[in-house]
This record gives structure tokens, C-alpha cells and sequence, in this order.
């Protein structure tokens, strides 16, 4: 009896034991800036997003040319990384600084994964520029 009670709670550990270490493994502050060139009158067009990732809380904010943007996140562990979805706008805001929704709650917006010590974004339902592959490529970098 003890040794299947025993081999019960190892398995349970062993089940909750990933969920665990992707969440805390993925902490941590990402940066990404966009440089779409310059305007014709020569100032710099450039976006800078930022990913924040702490204790199971997720926070996207896009600033810079025409871009003052914030909202919640949630993320969801996947075999191949953390896929990061919209959850809201900061409240009491429906919508974005224009009171358009652009997301709804649940849409996926990218994706995360490692490969050789980089991390790999794979843009989905958020793209910062039309420009930007929407393959896996080093746009979010880890630097905090």
C-alpha cells in the first residue's frame, strides 16, 4: 500500500514537475526593436517591444514611432516553447489607446522557443511590422 501511494505521488510530481520548470525557465524581461528605416524627413522609425514574463504574469508594451501600446498576456507551455496569447488591456480599457479591439481574449500572438542558446520568436496573430517573417527567427532577445 505504501509503495503504491508512493509511486502515485512520484508520478503526480513527475506531471506537475515540466509545467513548473517552463513557467519559471521563461522568466524574465524580452526586448525587441524594429527599425523600419526613416521617414522622408529623415527621423528614425523605430519600435521598441518588450515582454514581461514574472511569477505566471505577462505584460506586452510597444513604444516608439506612432506606437504607445500595453496589454496583459498570458502564456501557455507547449512541447516546443511558451506560446504567449493577448488576455486584455490594462483596465477599464476595452480596447486600444483608439478604443479599437484588436485582439481578442485568447488569440494567440506568438510564439517562443530556444534553439542552439537563442530564443526564437514565431509571430502569429501580432506582427510588429508586415515586413517581418513570420518564420522562427532571433527577434525577442532575453535581457534581463
Amino acid at each position: 500500500m505504501f509503495s503504491s501511494l508512493l509511486t502515485g505521488l512520484l508520478a503526480g510530481a513527475m506531471t506537475l514537475a515540466p509545467q513548473v520548470g517552463q513557467g519559471e525557465r521563461w522568466d524574465g524581461v524580452y526586448s525587441y526593436t524594429h527599425d523600419g528605416g526613416r521617414t522622408a524627413g529623415g527621423s528614425p522609425i523605430l519600435v521598441t517591444w518588450r515582454l514581461t514574463l514574472k511569477g505566471g504574469a505577462c505584460e506586452f508594451h510597444g513604444e516608439g514611432f506612432q506606437t504607445l501600446e500595453t496589454f496583459q498576456c498570458s502564456t501557455h507551455a507547449t512541447p516546443q516553447g511558451l506560446e504567449v496569447r493577448f488576455l486584455r488591456y490594462p483596465p477599464p480599457a476595452t480596447g486600444n489607446r483608439f478604443g479599437v479591439e484588436v485582439y481578442k481574449p485568447g488569440a494567440p500572438l506568438f510564439t517562443l522557443s530556444r534553439l542552439e542558446g537563442r530564443v526564437l520568436t514565431r509571430w502569429t496573430g501580432f506582427v510588429p511590422d508586415e515586413g517581418v517573417a513570420r518564420s522562427p527567427a532571433p527577434y525577442l532577445k532575453k535581457v534581463k
